[in-house]
């Protein structure tokens, strides 16, 4: 009990700073992000990019790598996370510090160096998988004794929250309330475990449907600019309960037409970015 009473109250490390072009100001305690769009728009790779941010170190050999030196724990419902695709992006985003210094004769750094460091950071993140709802929520509690003894852990993420929604509303028949009995635990644990360990949540969530005009006319939204409104009124429609659409402090909505967008009611951020070898690019 006592070890728990220090890993609650005991500082993690801090992940403000990390992607300041999107997170003004943030990302910060306790905060709980959603990445909602359709699939291929851009989520996991932000993922892979913040997930790079964060265990990175923020200094290494001379270089500014501005990284936060955390950990992070990586739900993957989707079975799309690749290990060899953060490495990638892990690397490029090195050499990338080191190309811009390489006329500083002070600093020299080998590809092996570099190797070591990637390797030396991904001990920094447990990735996990779930096949099902119940799966998900058991792993989260028997999650929280990781998190207890782990001061280093600053961040969880999810990809996808809304893995199994349909296999839910399948299972629950055509009672609302057993089809969203298990996301309703999800949210109650996970919303422990961010207050009470001061951790940073992001989670992804596919489009599974769009919203009506009519429930556009009833729900209104916070938007601060009329292309956000536009993406709100067109994509956005909360199929999961509503403890989660409660929980959800900030909702990037990615979008994909002829380029890449991402947009936020509550940060005010209207940014198009590009998906190349080192990762996610704003413009």
């Amino acid at each position: 009990m006592f070890s728990k009473l220090l890993a609650r109250l005991g500082s993690r490390p801090s992940i403000q700073g990390i992607e300041d072009t999107l997170f003004i100001d943030g990302p910060n305690v306790k905060d709980v992000y959603e990445l909602y769009g359709v699939e291929g728009s851009g989520k996991t790779e932000l993922l892979l990019s913040i997930v790079t941010s964060i265990i990175l170190p923020k200094d290494w050999n001379g270089y500014n790598l501005n990284g936060a030196n955390a950990g992070v724990i990586f739900i993957d419902t989707d079975y799309k996370f690749q290990i060899l695709r953060l490495v990638n992006i892990m690397e490029k985003r090195i050499m990338g510090k080191t190309e811009h210094d390489k006329l500083d004769t002070s600093k020299k750094t080998s590809s092996n160096d570099i190797e070591v460091l990637v390797k030396e950071c991904l001990k920094k993140i447990m990735i996990v998988r779930c096949t099902s709802s119940f799966q998900l929520l058991v792993t989260l509690h028997s999650l929280e004794s990781t998190i207890s003894n782990n001061p280093d852990i600053a961040v969880i993420m999810i990809d996808s929250i809304s893995a199994f929604y349909w296999i839910d509303r399948c299972n629950g028949g055509e009672n609302i309330g057993a089809q969203e009995t298990n996301m309703k635990h999800i949210v109650q644990q996970l919303s422990n475990l961010v207050k009470n360990y001061n951790l940073v949540l992001f989670a992804t969530k596919a489009l599974n449907f769009k919203k009506t005009n009519k429930e556009n006319e009833s729900k209104g939204d916070n938007c601060a600019s009329p292309s956000e409104k536009k993406v709100l009124k067109d994509n956005h429609a909360e199929f999961l309960c509503k403890s989660w659409y409660k929980f959800v402090k900030h909702r990037l909505i990615f979008h994909k037409e002829k380029s890449f967008s991402v947009y936020c009611n509550s940060l005010k951020v209207d940014i198009q970015f590009t998906i190349n070898e080192g990762g996610i690019c704003f413009k």
